[in-house]
């Protein structure tokens, strides 16, 4: 399919959750105006400054467009050819010196918003078969997958609010407002929230800060940091004394192990560490008891602490208690159009295995980000010596940033595929240039289970890719390793037949799915592109819940996505269907796995903490580290600013505008003071995504405190070993000024 250069083209954003619709005016390879969609079917009209800033990120003359190798003299240009013959002979000597184990994959945030990127680091990993398998999950949100994995045997039955009917909404640390959804894609957040309140209904906000989000809601309790779980199960024995029962109908087990653990938290206790009055809490449970339709949505704030998991978990504990799972109005499991076969095996994905040196659990195929840095260092069977970084920049996102900084220069080789060079691929031997987002097509396959509504959409590229698609890329160093050589165009060819025959394969051997059974060479031809991740888009559709089934039934394809530029509308949110997402024995979701039991013994023993506690933030600017060399979004803002409450900066003797110095046991840094009374005592903030690195490519790149260089490896949650970033104690002082830039 080659794109038409000129004219105005619709487009998906690839930014973030919101996935909003956009109008791209063309003029042959240039992109003149990005408008928002009105007639987009998901966001209906809605756009923020980083969809009309992708202009400047299409044209950024920073962007990388050529593989770059390391030389004696450094990285240096390189032509595809070159960048693969080395990673081919780099990694087949370590692979054959030291084993396949020895090799580790690092996943990007980006990757959840690129159809061919994830597709073909999928297809890397597997033929790769390492258990070193890192991703940006473990800083952001594998504690609510894992807590859907212990109730539900199903990581990917994520409850979200159904805004469109809901008349109680409780939000625990997330700013909808500012990220339009998290693990929710929830554009236009404000005009729902006006539609809640017009139709009677109430937005209740448990978050240390006076959020955007917050500022908009009927009630605001500015609750301690990392404190979520404690109140949580205060609530939830306030609803029981009120009469609440779970309704037989969810056919929950472990009811009462999980009650009788519980119960012993008072509201006593959960007042003291959460920092909200007993009145208020019972006033909390006393209103999701009585609402008509209410739903519990937790997002990072409650995930990336010591105990998001379990915290996690009793958010959903409570949306059973009031009986608004999988309800109308309430918590509700979205629907995704592509479909992947049923995993196949019994057990729970987690714990399977354990990392190599400090023993963490495996969470859904993967290594927690806080065990890479001990991993490329201690030596041993199975020491990680290279690293492939699809789209990350764990340097500035993972935690104890200097210890990890220092860890990859220790590897024998790495390779990173970006757009940008970054923090982490200057210790790169190779990197890749990612495609422009507009030289990528563009479908939602993970967060499209997580929309305020059902929707199918496709957005096909726009202009032509002046290099390898991510996809190509993807399936290239898959081919190395499987083969050890590299492709010519014509074997690449083949080896993308043989992913796809294997993919349709695993869909007719589904004794489950709507394939089952099914001639693999009738489908196989049936498939609508030639090449590309759309053979595979086009099969996951058409397989799916509202697919075509391969001519078994009038139904959705790939074709009929493209023919509608501007989505599917699948309908509202179904309720009922607990059925067909919950995967545990006997279909009946678990209350009490003896993790969370062990968890809640956990809390009991937490020690009372003191002193300043610091939390993130997100910028509407910003988006994790990515676009952060992008005028439009970064000009004249001072974006990297610690919050402070003003009383605290009255008591400490500072002001706006002054600096201060934050330290830890791994790190110091040195920031601007925001004062306000929108932050409860004793909590700061400060944005992530920023680092104090000036020696970058990019000349516009925009500096700031590294919040990760503060955070140690060590201060995970229990369950998942994620990092927790929030709830971090610090130390706060006064400083002069800046500290020097950071030299490498």
């Amino acid at each position: 399919m080659t794109p038409d250069t000129s004219g105005t083209k619709t487009r998906i954003c690839p930014i973030c959750e919101a996935g909003c619709g956009l109008r791209i005016r063309t003029t042959d390879r240039q992109v003149i105006a990005i408008e928002p969609n009105r007639e987009d079917v998901f966001s209906t009209g809605h756009v923020c400054a980083k969809g009309i800033a992708l202009k400047e990120l299409d044209a950024d003359p920073d962007r990388l467009r050529t593989p770059l190798i390391r030389r004696a003299n450094g990285l240096q240009p390189a032509t595809w050819n070159e960048a693969f013959a080395l990673i081919e002979s780099k990694l087949s000597q370590i692979r054959q010196a030291h084993g396949t184990s020895a090799i580790g994959t690092y996943i990007g945030n980006p990757t959840a918003h690129n159809i061919g990127l994830s597709m073909g680091l999928g297809v890397f990993a597997s033929t790769l078969g390492s258990t070193q398998v890192y991703s940006a999950g473990s800083v952001d949100q594998l504690p609510k997958q894992l807590a859907c994995e212990l109730m539900f045997g199903n990581d990917m039955a994520i409850p979200v609010p159904d805004i469109e009917r809901c008349d109680y909404l409780l939000m625990l640390g997330a700013n909808p407002v500012v990220s339009n959804g998290s693990l929710w894609m929830v554009p236009k957040f404000r005009d729902k929230l006006r539609a809640l309140h017009d139709r009677g209904g109430k937005l209740v906000i448990l978050d240390p800060r006076l959020t955007e989000t917050a500022r908009l809601a009927d009630q605001h309790y500015a609750i301690k940091p990392g404190a979520d779980a404690w109140l949580l199960s205060a609530v939830i024995n306030e609803l029981r004394r009120l009469g609440a029962q779970i309704p037989n109908h969810y056919n929950a087990q472990g009811v009462e192990s999980l009650f009788a653990s519980l119960a012993q938290i008072s509201s006593e206790a959960a007042a003291l560490r959460s920092g909200i009055d007993i009145a208020d809490i019972h006033a909390i449970a006393g209103a999701l008891h009585t609402a008509k339709r209410a739903a519990v949505y937790g997002r990072v704030g409650t995930t990336l602490q010591q105990f998001g998991t379990l915290t996690s978990f009793l958010i959903e504990v409570i949306n059973l208690l009031t009986g608004n799972l999988d309800r109308a109005g309430g918590a509700m499991f979205p629907e995704q159009a592509f479909a992947t076969p049923t995993h196949s095996g019994s057990g729970l994905n987690y714990n399977r295995y354990q990392s190599r040196v400090s023993g963490y659990p495996e969470v859904l195929g993967q290594m927690p980000v806080v065990a890479l840095s001990e991993e490329i260092t201690t030596p041993g069977d199975g020491q990680l010596r290279a690293l492939v970084c699809f789209a990350g920049n764990p340097v500035v996102s993972n935690p104890d940033s200097d210890r990890l900084a220092a860890a990859l220069t220790k590897l024998e080789f790495m390779v990173c595929i970006d757009i940008y060079h970054t923090e982490t691929s200057r210790y790169a031997d190779v990197i890749l240039p990612g495609t422009s987002p507009f030289e990528d097509s563009h479908y939602d396959s993970f967060l499209g289970a997580m929309g305020y509504k059902n929707t199918a959409r496709y957005s096909p590229p726009i202009f032509p890719a002046s290099s390898p698609s991510e996809w190509q890329m993807g399936l290239t160093l898959a081919y190395l390793i499987k083969q050890a050589a590299v492709p010519t165009p014509q074997a690449l060819n083949a080896f993308e037949d043989d992913v796809v025959a294997a993919a349709v394969s695993r869909h007719v051997n589904d004794e489950q799915g709507p394939l089952f059974g099914r001639d693999v060479q009738e489908i196989i031809a049936a498939i609508g592109p030639d090449r590309g991740a759309e053979r595979l888009l086009d099969l996951g559709i058409r397989a799916g819940r509202w697919g075509d089934h391969f001519g078994a039934r009038n139904g959705l394809t790939l074709q009929q996505l493209i023919d509608n530029p501007n989505g599917i509308d699948m309908g509202a949110l179904r309720p009922n269907r607990l059925n067909e997402v919950v995967r545990l024995k006997h279909s009946s979701i678990n209350l009490a796995p003896q993790e969370i039991l062990l968890e809640i013994g956990r809390l009991l023993a937490q020690p009372v903490t003191s002193g300043f506690q610091l939390i993130g933030r997100r910028n509407s600017q910003t988006n994790n580290s990515w676009l952060r060399n992008l005028p439009m979004l970064t000009k004249g803002r001072a974006l990297s600013e610690l919050e402070m409450n003003l009383e605290d900066a009255r008591l400490l003797g500072v002001a706006s505008g002054e600096w201060v110095q934050i330290s830890t046991t791994t790190a110091t840094v040195n920031v601007v003071v925001r004062t306000s009374n929108a932050i409860r005592r004793g909590t700061v903030s400060l944005p992530h995504g920023f680092s104090e690195d000036n020696e970058l490519q990019q000349h516009r790149l925009t500096p700031g405190a590294n919040y990760n260089r503060l955070v140690a490896t060590s201060q995970i949650d229990g369950l998942s070993a994620t990092a927790a970033l929030n709830g971090l104690s610090v130390n706060i002082s006064r400083a002069s000024a800046a500290a020097p830039s950071r030299q490498h």
